[in-house]
């Protein structure tokens, strides 16, 4: 809720109803390492730790490393976000010494992956005939993978500040492996595990698809750079990861489309929308890159048809099956994003230009209010269901 008010007061900062010592590049940041660091990797860490202690005859010392991991990366990701806001990267003066507390909380994150990643690996054994064991240690490798893009920024600014392309090569080769590769991957592993897909259900081996998704995935990273700065070799190479990955996910959800499983009313929003996520991938792969390179609001829905669309609604759906919430609520929440996805639509090239004008600024604005009121609304019920011990 904190990360879609965020998003909210972005919107209002479009329309100049924002108050003037905050920046909108700031909230934007604030926006999105909160969506990353406080909900795209803690939520699905404790879903991991769930199916372990589930499967686990003894939670043992590693079960202990997961929970405080998880507890840590919340602490700091929370810790960053305020700075994020208000400062964005810049360091804040503390005393007599000016640090950047933004990027140093952000580093306290990333140390929580890994004192999880300890945690899971002490505990691993109780998931040996999982199905969706790969997906979960791809993933997790994933994790560590764009945390050494993160960790690389760092290095650049100190060695090679002059080097503007290595720079934004890192950073987006952080967004990439974090966003293409850990959140597919991880949830490709959760819906391979709630809807029981086994090897009959594959058009071709899982471990291809897997492979495809995690070798293409860091390979996208020239997608987020300036068209100035794309060679052709950068670009070519971003094809061939993006038109990887996204077959690797369409095979995932070709099995899911096999098993028949996918009817149920709560897990057809996010394998839907993962699908449209995977051909608009591939569309990219193939299309002219003049369509969407120089369409940022291209770029702005597709990540939000992932990390809203498919993320959130898996997450929500997730906790739905668990919980005795009316599914009308988790429809509420659904129907709230398509809504958000669809304004986010008319912010880019292919919303025909007849019908732009002024008013999409204020209906953006609208669409990232209604997931806020929707998910309000589900955590009463979710707060009113534990209240009765139905959960």
């Amino acid at each position: 809720m904190l990360a879609g008010l965020t998003g909210f007061l972005y919107r209002l900062g479009m329309m100049g109803w924002v108050p003037g010592e905050l920046a909108l590049g700031n909230i934007r940041h604030a926006h999105s390492h909160l969506m990353f660091f406080g909900w795209a990797v803690p939520l699905p860490l404790y879903i991991i730790k769930q199916k372990v202690s589930g499967k686990a005859d003894d939670m043992g010392e590693g079960f202990s490393w997961m929970k405080y991991s998880i507890a840590w990366i919340l602490f700091f990701g929370l810790m960053a976000y305020p700075f994020f806001l208000f400062y964005g990267y810049r360091p804040v003066a503390m005393g007599s010494a000016t640090l950047p507390l933004s990027v140093i909380f952000s580093g306290f994150v990333m140390i929580g992956w890994y004192g999880f990643i300890v945690g899971y690996w002490k505990s691993r054994t109780a998931l040996q005939d999982d199905e969706s064991l790969p997906w979960i240690d791809g993933a997790l490798v994933l994790l560590v993978v764009c945390s050494l893009g993160a960790w690389g920024v760092a290095v650049i600014q100190e060695l090679a500040p002059q080097s503007h392309l290595l720079m934004k090569s890192m950073t987006h080769f952080f967004l990439a492996a974090f966003t293409e590769g850990w959140v597919v991957l991880i949830l490709c592993a959760i819906l391979i595990n709630e809807l029981e897909i086994e090897e009959q259900h594959w058009w071709t081996s899982p471990q291809f698809a897997l492979g495809a998704i995690a070798i293409g995935a860091p390979l996208t990273f020239p997608y987020g750079i300036s068209e100035s700065l794309l060679t052709p070799m950068l670009l070519g190479t971003a094809r061939f990861g993006g038109g990887l990955a996204a077959v690797g996910l369409l095979l995932v959800m070709a099995a899911i489309f096999k098993s028949g499983k996918w009817r149920h009313s709560i897990w057809i929003w996010p394998v839907a929308l993962l699908t449209l996520k995977g051909v608009m991938q591939l569309g990219a792969s193939v299309v002219p890159s003049s369509f969407w390179l120089s369409d940022p609001g291209l770029r702005v829905l597709y990540l939000h048809i992932l990390l809203l669309g498919g993320l959130t609604l898996l997450a929500f759906a997730w906790f739905n099956s668990r919980t005795s919430v009316s599914k009308s609520y988790f429809h509420l929440v659904g129907g709230s994003i398509i809504v958000t996805l669809f304004t986010l639509l008319m912010f880019t090239g292919v919303w025909p230009q007849a019908l732009s004008g002024a008013w999409i600024v204020d209906a953006l604005a609208l669409g990232a209010l209604l997931p806020i009121l929707a998910v309000l609304a589900y955590w009463v019920m979710l707060i009113q269901s534990q209240k009765k011990g139905s959960i």
